[in-house]
């Protein structure tokens, strides 16, 4: 490469498809806090440029067209959006083959085996939290060199399937940044002024026990670590000061430790 040239910084598409109620709209927290982490720790973050991203239901069309030119493209799925990401994601991969399709979240299975046959327009299937795996992701994108990712399954181009263990769990949240407070989403919230938002929030993550009917995260039977109360207080502050009227705990439990009340005091006196 000469000095007169200049590379492409890295374009990176987020969706996370909420449901919406009573004219308000869920702030995507999942696709945020991995922006939020991303560009915390990203060794050349100023190479890397996140579009705006996609929250609410549109067509089909309408999404692929906002994805239409990046580099990658991460997805954050559940049973509300699983369908909708799936089309998505297939007509960006038909229009676009290039662009490497990253599928996290809930409704992604453990055993991606025949998730990744059956859908070949994804590219990686992510396993637990996305905060690490995502970041790697993007620092080694251009390589496409995944089989050292912890927490990731894919198929190389025999057809194999490489499936990497999880890394170990996130114990201490100090140095994963809330998107509220680094002002992930105030680049979205100024480009729909008239939006009603609901926030979602998270005091802490994990849950000890395994009920059949249920799938909160992918943290069951597992030890449950808290958020820093510095962070919770401030993100608390933020709702305020943002207006936010609703907000969605996305904790397996609150209320089973003491400073759950300090915090759920907070709240009502910030409010």
């Amino acid at each position: 490469m000469t000095t007169n040239e200049i590379t492409r910084p890295t374009s990176v598409g987020l969706v996370q498809i909420n449901n919406s109620f009573s004219d308000q709209n869920y702030l995507p927290l999942s696709v945020g806090v991995l922006q939020a982490h991303a560009q915390k720790h990203l060794k050349q973050p100023e190479n890397y440029v996140f579009r705006l991203p996609i929250y609410c239901r549109s067509s089909v069309d309408e999404a692929v067209q906002q994805l239409l030119g990046v580099d990658l493209a991460f997805f954050s799925v559940y049973v509300w959006n699983f369908r909708i990401s799936l089309a998505i994601a297939k007509s960006l991969k038909k229009l676009a083959p290039e662009t490497v399709i990253v599928f996290g979240g809930p409704h992604v299975p453990d055993n991606a085996d025949e998730f990744l046959r059956d859908q070949t327009f994804v590219d990686i299937a992510c396993h637990g939290e996305g905060e690490q795996p995502g970041l790697a992701i993007l620092e080694s994108w251009d390589s496409r060199q995944w089989d050292r990712i912890p927490g990731v399954s894919f198929l190389d181009g025999d057809g194999t399937l490489f499936h990497n263990i999880k890394g170990p769990r996130i114990s201490d949240f100090t140095e994963y940044p809330s998107p509220y407070l680094e002002g992930v989403f105030a680049p979205l919230m100024a480009a729909n002024p008239t939006e009603q938002w609901i926030a979602m929030w998270e005091t802490n993550r994990g849950c000890p026990f395994s009920c059949s009917f249920c799938d909160w995260g992918s943290a069951v039977q597992t030890k449950v670590y808290p958020f820093h109360i510095e962070r919770l207080l401030g993100e608390a502050d933020w709702f305020a000061e943002h207006k936010i009227e609703f907000i969605f705990c996305c904790d397996a439990h609150f209320g089973t430790v003491p400073r759950d009340i300090e915090i759920a005091k907070y709240v009502a006196e910030t409010k």
